[in-house]
């Protein structure tokens, strides 16, 4: 893992993100977003599957559109470094960009309500876009309908866990929506 940490830190690594069209105040809002993020995320780790990483995700897509996809990989990394790696860091590999990707696809909308349904929606269906990897590496059956059945008991058993994520999801991002877009509209037109 500090190999990993340290070759995405390398200052190759720097040098070719720079070339791809990073600027310095990217890498800047890269590692802003990211602590943000964990903050937030510890901040409300007492409290089961009520979050602000959804919300930030689309924030700082809004804010920095394609390259707000680096985030999610640089988050992943610190929290595999502080939780120590298992089978949710496969899984939020490819969820999280999921969320990234559709904000990205509607990020012309303004609509407060519009981005409350798209997460909550999302958190609704988090349980269930998780279920490929663990049904995968965890349970291992031993025939497609095993699979089918040991993902849908996975999934059935966090549906609770889910309406909170969706219910936490659409209630943060009605609340924060417009007052934190006001604030990401400030830092897009802020002069490089």
């Amino acid at each position: 893992m500090i190999y990993l940490i340290q070759r995405f830190f390398s200052e190759q690594f720097i040098h070719t993100v720079m070339k791809k069209g990073f600027s310095i105040k990217d890498i800047a809002y890269i590692g802003m977003a990211v602590a943000l993020i964990e903050s937030c995320k510890m901040a409300l780790a007492f409290l089961p599957n009520i979050e602000l990483t959804s919300f930030w995700i689309v924030m700082f897509t809004l804010l920095m559109g394609w390259k707000a996809l680096v985030i999610i990989p640089v988050f992943i990394a610190v929290e595999a470094g502080l939780y120590g790696p298992h089978v949710w860091v496969i899984m939020y590999l490819y969820v999280w960009p999921i969320l990234s990707i559709l904000t990205l696809i509607f990020r012309k909308n303004n609509s407060a309500l519009f981005w409350a349904l798209v997460s909550g929606f999302f958190g609704l269906a988090f349980g269930l876009l998780c279920t490929p990897a663990q049904v995968i590496l965890l349970s291992k059956p031993d025939s497609l309908q095993k699979a089918f059945k040991a993902g849908f008991t996975w999934w059935a058993a966090g549906i609770p866990f889910d309406v909170a994520h969706c219910i936490g999801n659409f209630t943060l991002m009605l609340v924060l929506y417009h007052p934190i877009r006001v604030a990401v509209n400030k830092l897009r037109h802020e002069p490089r």
